[in-house]
């Protein structure tokens, strides 16, 4: 797959101080107001690619809470699903089953993006949030076939895998 745009522009904001850097060497001949420019072109693109990745972080931590939280939903949900009949059971529990995956999956990218801001670790916090997107399209589908308070569980963890999806895209930068 390729990179996602906005993890392009962060390795773009990344790669301008030394860029800038490079420029300033090649500005040895110009005057000194020439070189006061381009060094304040430096500082000011390592201050905005330290931003980007203090961003970054920050979405990183966030996820990681959702994820959290998600886990705790999946318990929740798993203990209401013992009054539904046979068959609306097993697909309820094939569904949780899936989101618990996909949460685990979640939180295994989301320590890797954490310790590596890598293109690979970025890569699998996308396909960690493509899971969650098909864990929650069954548990949606799980629901229909549900009744009572079953039904509103997997519609609860449902929402809070939404929510996760929504913060894994943040942590990609997309």
């Amino acid at each position: 797959m390729t990179a996602r745009p906005h993890a392009r522009t962060l390795l773009v904001r990344a790669a301008a101080p030394a860029l800038a850097a490079g420029l300033a060497l090649g500005l040895a001949g110009c005057s000194d107001a020439d070189i006061d420019q381009a060094a304040q072109s430096a500082k000011d693109a390592r201050s905005a690619a330290e931003s980007a990745v203090g961003d970054l972080r920050a979405a990183v931590d966030d996820a990681r809470a959702r994820a959290d939280e998600a886990r705790a939903q999946v318990d929740e949900t798993r203990a209401k699903l013992e009054g539904l009949d046979e068959q609306a059971r097993t697909q309820a529990q094939s569904a949780v089953d899936e989101a618990e995956a996909a949460v685990t999956e979640a939180q295994a990218a989301l320590e890797a993006a954490q310790q590596d801001a890598s293109a690979e670790a970025q890569q699998r916090v996308a396909d960690a949030e493509q899971q969650v997107a098909d864990a929650r399209a069954d548990l949606e589908a799980a629901r229909a076939e549900a009744g009572g308070e079953a039904a509103d569980a997997l519609d609860s963890l449902a929402a809070e895998l939404g929510s996760l999806g929504d913060d894994l895209r943040a942590a990609t930068g997309s």
